[in-house]
């Protein structure tokens, strides 16, 4: 009986250990069953996250290459007007030319330059001055059919053509590009004009290289600027000696002034009436040993490129204050008016350099005359009220020169301390018999009386001018008629000859 119940119970415990070893191998199953298919969900989030994952590298690798494109885009296009930039004009036409010499055919080369920009960013604003740059690149574009439109900067477009044949052709587009540009174009409610000067070239007709082509568009570009408004100008052999002629020139000039070969003519200015000598005006002439008298017209540009116009202009004053004062100090003259230039004007400090001149030379600032010309004031009225105040109380009177060809507001006219006006010799040319220049005189005579500032004519040449000046009640007066520009030695003897001769008839 007890071998059975031990039997029994030996049998119970190996039921037992089987059901733990089943639940367990269940639990174990079930686990096992859990852990794959978490491991299951794990590797497809992974394979989801990869593909996301490769998505999202391809679209950056996209982007990345989008952006990569529009940044040489933009290097290589004009930001406001979408034109080509000077880069890639520059590469074009490197190619075009090569393309020209590899086999044949022919490069025509415009480059184009507003004229008087900086009078539409001044009387109409800078967004009146961009919409004139977007229309100009507009109509290029139009003209610049297989070629290439480019804006080289500022307000310098150029346009390069590979399809015309003959000079006929690059002539008749030149024309083209001058006379479609000066149409009106529509700014808001106004209507604005632009003209243009062009100069042209081509390869291989006028040079051998990209850049001697560019080089000798340039120098009929400037040929245009110096003609005159809306004027396109072909490249030719005489341009070229015209250029090496002024190269040459530029040279000498620097040489000139080490030499005071830059020396003051001086040019009477009388009262009309009685035709007596009151002053004088300093003009630079240039005594060059082999040219002889060289006229300011040809080398005061190159002055002021070469920025020589500060010290010219400080020799000339020195030599003119040695060579004025004892005359007036003896009663012979009574003033020495010299020309400030607007680019010493704007450069600041000029007061003070004709404080130091006066006392280095003890001219009396009341004796001096500075003249000064209109776009001075107008292109930074607060600099040029700055300067003429403090010249003013060295006690030295202000000339506005040239008066009736630029755009002066009257009203900052009457808040400066000028106490003279010179109309401007196109004014005078034609008051002997031109009703409207006479009106215009009359209306400039009546405004300064009223300002209580006085009037001097230039370019006075006949007696009918002079006449009619004088009966219109303009008493200072300037011009061929009463002397022409000459050298001191010549001043001294026309006013002496001019003393005598009152004395004379006195």
């Amino acid at each position: 009986m007890k071998t059975d119940e031990s039997g029994q119970g030996q049998m119970d415990r190996l039921l037992r250990r089987l059901e733990r070893e089943r639940r367990a191998r269940a639990q174990a199953e079930t686990l096992l069953e859990e852990r794959s298919r978490q491991l299951y969900l794990a590797n497809h989030e992974l394979a989801l996250l990869a593909s996301a994952l490769e998505q999202r590298v391809e679209e950056r690798t996209q982007e990345l290459v989008a952006e990569r494109e529009r940044a040489v885009a933009l290097a290589r296009q004009d930001q406001l007007t979408g034109l080509a930039n000077r880069r890639n004009f520059n590469d074009f036409l490197s190619a075009a030319c090569s393309r020209v010499w590899a086999r044949s055919g022919r490069v025509s080369v415009f480059l184009v330059d507003v004229d008087d920009f900086k009078h539409i960013n001044d009387a109409h604003g800078h967004e009146a001055g961009d919409a004139a740059l977007t229309e100009v690149a507009r109509r290029l574009s139009c003209l610049s059919h297989s070629g290439l439109a480019a804006r080289l900067g500022g307000d310098e477009f150029a346009v390069v053509c590979i399809d015309l044949a003959t000079e006929e052709q690059e002539k008749a587009l030149a024309k083209s590009i001058v006379e479609t540009l000066k149409q009106p174009y529509a700014f808001g409610a106004r209507s604005l004009s632009i003209a243009v000067s062009v100069g042209h070239a081509s390869l291989p007709d006028h040079a051998n290289s990209s850049a001697e082509l560019m080089r000798h568009a340039d120098m009929a570009l400037f040929a245009s600027k110096k003609a005159g408004r809306a004027t396109a100008t072909a490249f030719s052999d005489d341009l070229r000696d015209e250029a090496e002629e002024r190269r040459l020139l530029e040279l000498e000039l620097v040489l000139a002034l080490d030499r005071g070969e830059i020396v003051p003519w001086y040019q009477p200015i009388v009262e009309g009436a009685g035709r007596t000598p009151k002053g004088v005006e300093v003009l630079a002439r240039w005594n060059h040993p082999l040219r002889g008298v060289v006229l300011p017209s040809l080398f005061l540009p190159l002055a002021e490129e070469r920025k020589l116009l500060g010290a010219m202009f400080i020799s000339l004053f020195r030599q003119a204050c040695r060579e004025i004062g004892p005359l007036i100090s003896a009663g012979k003259l009574s003033y020495l008016s010299v020309n400030a230039s607007p680019s010493q004007f704007r450069a600041g400090g000029f007061a003070a350099l004709i404080q130091l001149l006066l006392q280095e030379t003890g001219f009396p600032p009341k004796a001096l005359v500075v003249e000064i010309t209109e776009d001075v004031i107008m292109t930074d009225l607060t600099r040029a009220t700055r300067e003429i105040d403090e010249l003013t109380r060295l006690g030295v009177r202000i000339a506005l020169d040239d008066f009736g060809t630029g755009y002066s507001n009257i009203a900052s006219l009457s808040r400066l301390p000028i106490q003279w006006l010179k109309l401007d010799r196109s004014l005078i040319a034609r008051i002997g018999d031109g009703h409207v220049e006479q009106a215009i005189v009359r209306a400039v005579l009546d405004m300064a009386r009223a300002l209580h500032i006085d009037v001097v004519a230039e370019g006075i040449e006949t007696e009918r001018q002079a006449e009619w000046l004088i009966s219109a009640g303009c008493r200072r007066h300037q011009g061929y008629l009463y002397g022409r520009p000459t050298p001191f030695d010549a001043l001294r003897d026309f006013l002496s000859s001019h003393a005598i001769k009152h004395a004379s008839t006195g």
